[in-house]
This record gives structure tokens, C-alpha cells and sequence, in this order.
């Protein structure tokens, strides 16, 4: 129901269950719940959340399945067989009367994502693998967010295909007050680093020496790339 701060949900947010009633013939009880040939995504979760009419009576919901219908899988399932010439007429209530806090979604792909848009349906959510989320736009993941929150002072970087990671900020200039002036750097290399690695490509960098290399750790410096110890 609509009250103040709560928009009506269009028409479209409707949807029309495809008739079953060609398959009653009297004995079978269990039938697919399609919204234009396919199951409808999201699904509905719950029996109150349809209205369902068979010969003119509308059927009570009862998840028990000792009277009217129940969901099962994807399946509407009637407590009695519909008899042979039996009309049907299904309707899906509007989103948001089955979209509620604590409701799940199907993970969704690249191309069809889970949460989405009715002018824009290839923009949105979805679920990537175990505790990551990525946003795609226009059919084209631009983001995947890491499992880890990261360290203090790290921030997102991308791997240019939208998977991004926590990385170290950049160093800076800095100084006392408003002054942005003194550059610093750590003293000891503890890591194998690439060079270029967070600056994404063949680059110029340098450090403020003396630096101490650890043993058996690596700085690479690729081909046109250039590293100066000052």
C-alpha cells in the first residue's frame, strides 16, 4: 500500500503468470511457474506472495501444501489435482511487496546481473565468487571488490579489467603544517617489487638512499624502465 514517502510501484512491476491451465488433466498436482516461457528472476520466495485463481476460486497460500498451493523449487504444487477445462490466472505481486531486508538474489554474470535496472538491465550488481561483489555497467564489469578491508592508508587500485586491490598510497610530499615539501621513504626493500607495478606501466622512479636490498629479495627494473638511488 502507498502512504507518504513511499512511491507506487508501476504496473510493470506486476507480472502475469503464463497459463497452466492446457496441462490440468485431473491428477497432476505440480506445474512450472513461468513469467513469459522462463522462471521469473528474482523468484518469489513465498506463497503470499502470488495470487492464485483456478475455475474462478482464488487459492489460499499454505506452505504445508494441506490445502490451496505451495512453492516448491521453481514449481507451483495444488493441494488437488485442477480438473480437465479448468481456467487459471496467476499474478506475481510487485517487487516490492517480496523484496525485503534479508531477501536473496540469484548471482547474476557480467552480462545479466543480479540487481539491476528496468530501463538499464545490463547495469548493476552481482555476485562474483565467495564474498566478492562487482558492479558492471553497460554489460562491462568496472568493478570487483577485494575480500580483505586492506591496511590503514591503503587504497583501490585496478588492474585495468576492474578488479581492484589494496595497495600502498603513493608516496607524497610532506612537511609541517600546510607544507608540502620533504619527500620520504622506508630504508629497507623487504619485498620483491617490479617496478612500474603500481604505476601500471614503464616508468621513472627513485628512492632517497642509502637503501638496504634484504637477501633474496628482487627489484626487477623492465626494459625502458629506470631506477635512481639518490
Amino acid at each position: 500500500m502507498p502512504y507518504l514517502g513511499n512511491n507506487l510501484r508501476s504496473n510493470n512491476a506486476y507480472k502475469t503468470i503464463d497459463d497452466i491451465s492446457s496441462s490440468f488433466n485431473g491428477s497432476t498436482t505440480s506445474f512450472s511457474l513461468l513469467v513469459g516461457g522462463v522462471a521469473p528472476t528474482p523468484f518469489p520466495k513465498y506463497e503470499t506472495q502470488l495470487l492464485i485463481s483456478v475455475g474462478g476460486v482464488i487459492q489460499e497460500p499454505d506452505s504445508s501444501g494441506s490445502t490451496g498451493f505451495r512453492l516448491s523449487g521453481t514449481n507451483i504444487v495444488f493441494s488437488s489435482a485442477p480438473a480437465s477445462g479448468e481456467v487459471f490466472f496467476g499474478v506475481i505481486l510487485a517487487s516490492a511487496d517480496y523484496l525485503n531486508a534479508g531477501g536473496t538474489f540469484p548471482d547474476g554474470t557480467v552480462s545479466v546481473p543480479s540487481i539491476t535496472f528496468s530501463s538499464d538491465t545490463d547495469t548493476g550488481f552481482f555476485r562474483v565468487s565467495s564474498g566478492q561483489i562487482g558492479i558492471v555497467a553497460n554489460g562491462t564489469k568496472v568493478a570487483q571488490f577485494p575480500t580483505a578491508t586492506g591496511s590503514s592508508g591503503q587504497l583501490l587500485s585496478t588492474n585495468g579489467a576492474g578488479v581492484l586491490s589494496y595497495v600502498d598510497a603513493p608516496s607524497g610530499a610532506t612537511g609541517g603544517g600546510n607544507d608540502k615539501v620533504i619527500i620520504e621513504n622506508g630504508t629497507t626493500i623487504t619485498t620483491n617489487y617490479t617496478i612500474g607495478t603500481t604505476f601500471g606501466a614503464t616508468c621513472n622512479a627513485g628512492s632517497f638512499g642509502p637503501i638496504t636490498i634484504n637477501a633474496g629479495v628482487t627489484v626487477t627494473i623492465p626494459s625502458g624502465s629506470v631506477y635512481t638511488v639518490v
